[in-house]
């Protein structure tokens, strides 16, 4: 017996399937695949060569008599399928089928018919379209980003303007309405598939700030009201925002444990920033914790991770003022787990004071090759006193002081003092300082010694009497401003600020700003205006070239925001490249940079691994530096020659 489901005897529904196919070759043969209904109603040989079971069983296969049960009227003569697409019972054949099923072909078009056939005799509008790729070098999608950026509010009603308005040549064509392909292939043409800079004209999303052409930075012209504000703060005496004062970026590097925290915290206390109450405040909590000798370091040390630790993670800003100077103090970290922070800081920076362990052994751990030598080679230590050394330098920093501390464990000795300066001294010349830029002297922080004044300790007063901390600090020049180039500030953090509004904070490195300025923030290309601008706690109107100010946007999505991206002028953007040429300067690595090798590239607040914003050291120099690392060694450093 013929198995149906399961291998049993065959169901009704089986039946109801099988012979349903037979209802349908029986259908398709009543039709010619090219001429619509056969001529005669004999089935074609290719049905008979697909199914001859099948066929045999039709010819043999009797109509129904009159009076037949239901079964064998449907097997002989089955019912169309129901909507549900099963087959179904009862139901009467229809006398014709349905034409929607099996249309007939389109016949050929008549003369005069309104559809003809394309005559392939012209490039259709799809090789139009490809033509004109070809061209532009391939379409370039725009994202969501890049089609925002550059847009005032004005802007996107004109371009939706102009799209509204946009026709084929010929005239305007109604909606639904059929169009000649000439008129398609105009209108194409019309639209610039694939440039970005003309889709903007033609009522497209405009180009990416990023990917603009570049223009020269010396077409800049500074805007006519920024440039009275900049003029007007000069008469007024003004070379920062709040203060009339020379304003220096001052960073603090040094190895791990030099004392850094320590003298900076002593020194803003005896500057007058830091009160007696904050002091005592310190003390206690670095009693209570075990920590009684970090109690000066936590007045700068704020974060629970770095009082745990010890060691100060991040950068910490603080702003003070000497008889002639306005600075901006940047306490890097000294520990070799966070140099990529110690970059951002120095990056920042218009000179340094480079702080040197002198005690006993300490001088020598921050000065270690990392191979138990201390040759002068330029190489990747385990000390951070020589790679603090050479990223400053690589940074753009030519002012240094050396401040040789913790000689109270050594009895304040002068040869102590006159050793270490021999060993610095020719690795300093060999890195790239100048002699004459150099300063060299002894402080104590946790006392006090020849912080602001002369010591007092009789051991060290009886054989130094040069310049103070203070002294050595009134003694940098200032560094010249950009303030005539596009605005170019480096977004260093991001927070939110004491009136509850996202800022961002940074250096102003070119050009200047007010508030409502329009900005753009590169690589995102988000672009928005300036909220507010603070310095120092202080709302000001104005910032530009040398200033450090923290920033509050509108229009902008936060997310949007992160350190390392540039803040800059909407029309003149930095670039933002994927490819550099650089000169650089090989450290004595352990083993040969191979071409290939992933390294992580130091720009100035930024760290990446794929694309960077930058420009060319001849251009502006702070955003044409950088420094390779890899495994946490610095391996090279450069400044940026072209940008292809």
């Amino acid at each position: 017996m013929p198995g149906g489901k399961g291998g049993g005897a065959l169901y009704a529904e089986d039946y109801e399937a099988d012979e349903y196919e037979d209802y349908m070759d029986d259908y398709d043969d009543q039709y010619d695949e090219n001429d619509g209904p056969a001529a005669s109603p004999q089935t074609p040989a290719k049905t008979v060569a697909k199914h001859p079971h099948k066929q045999k069983a039709k010819a043999s296969a009797p109509a129904a008599a009159a009076g037949a049960s239901a079964l064998a009227q449907c097997l002989c003569d089955p019912p169309p399928l129901r909507p549900s697409g099963r087959p179904q019972r009862g139901a009467k054949k229809p006398a014709q089928p349905p034409a929607k099923l099996y249309p007939h072909a389109p016949p050929s078009a008549a003369p005069g018919s309104p559809i003809q056939p394309f005559a392939f005799d012209i490039p259709s509008p799809d090789d139009k379209v490809q033509q004109q790729q070809q061209r532009t070098g391939g379409a370039k999608p725009l994202s969501n980003h890049s089609s925002a950026v550059g847009r005032t509010p004005t802007q996107k009603n004109a371009s939706s303007a102009d799209g509204a308005s946009t026709s084929a040549p010929n005239g305007t064509v109604a909606d639904g309405a059929a169009r000649p392909v000439d008129a398609v292939t105009e209108e194409l043409d019309s639209m610039r598939l694939g440039s970005h800079a003309e889709a903007s004209t033609s009522g497209g999303p405009p180009a990416s700030a990023a990917t603009r052409p570049r223009r020269p930075l010396h077409d800049y012209k500074l805007e006519a009201d920024l440039l009275r504000m900049c003029q007007e703060a000069d008469r007024a005496g003004q070379t920062g925002s709040t203060s009339p004062k020379p304003h220096l970026h001052l960073v603090i590097l040094g190895h791990v444990d030099a004392g850094k925290s320590t003298l900076m915290g002593r020194l803003l206390h005896d500057l007058g920033l830091v009160d007696q109450k904050q002091v005592h405040r310190s003390k206690q909590a670095a009693s209570q914790a075990g920590k009684a000798s970090f109690a000066w370091a936590w007045l700068l040390d704020e974060r629970p991770e770095e009082r745990a630790r010890g060691v100060t993670v991040d950068v910490a800003v603080s702003r003070f003022e000497t008889p002639q100077r306005a600075v901006t103090l940047l306490d890097a970290p000294g520990h070799r787990d966070f140099v990529p922070n110690m970059i951002a800081g120095a990056a920042q920076a218009d000179c340094a004071l480079l702080l040197v362990d002198g005690s006993p052994g300490g001088f020598e751990a921050g000065f270690d090759s990392g191979q138990g030598s201390l040759g002068f080679g330029m190489g990747n230590s385990s000390g951070q006193t020589r790679e603090h050394a050479q990223l400053a330098r690589s940074l753009g920093i030519e002012q240094l002081a050396v401040v040789i501390s913790k000689l109270d464990t050594c009895n304040y000795s002068q040869t102590r003092f006159e050793e270490i300066k021999a060993i610095m001294l020719p690795f300093l010349r060999q890195t790239g300082f100048r002699e004459s830029s150099l300063q060299w002297l002894p402080a104590v922080g946790p006392s006090g010694e020849n912080l602001v004044g002369p010591p007092t300790e009789p051991a060290l007063a009886s054989w130094w009497q040069g310049p103070s901390i203070a002294d050595a600090i009134n003694r940098f020049h200032a560094a010249e401003r950009e303030i005539h180039k596009p605005l170019r500030m480096p977004i260093v953090e991001v927070f939110k600020g004491s009136r509850g509004a996202l800022c961002i904070s940074g250096k102003v490195e070119s050009g200047a700003m007010k508030v409502g300025s329009p900005v753009v923030v590169i690589p995102t290309g988000e672009a928005g205006t300036i909220k507010t601008l603070e310095e120092d706690k202080q709302l000001v109107q104005m910032a530009r070239a040398g200033d450090r100010v923290d920033v509050s946007l509108a229009g902008i999505d936060a997310s949007m925001l992160t350190a390392g991206a540039v803040l800059c002028h909407p029309d003149w953007a930095v670039p933002l490249v994927t490819m550099v040429e650089v000169r650089v300067l090989v450290l004595d690595v352990e083993v040969p940079i191979l071409r290939g090798q992933q390294v992580v590239l130091h720009a100035h607040a930024a760290r990446e691994q794929g694309h960077v914003s930058a420009e060319l050291y001849s251009d502006l120099r702070s955003l044409g530096r950088i420094a390779l690392r890899d495994g946490g060694r610095t391996l090279a450093v450069g400044i940026i020659t072209n940008l292809p």
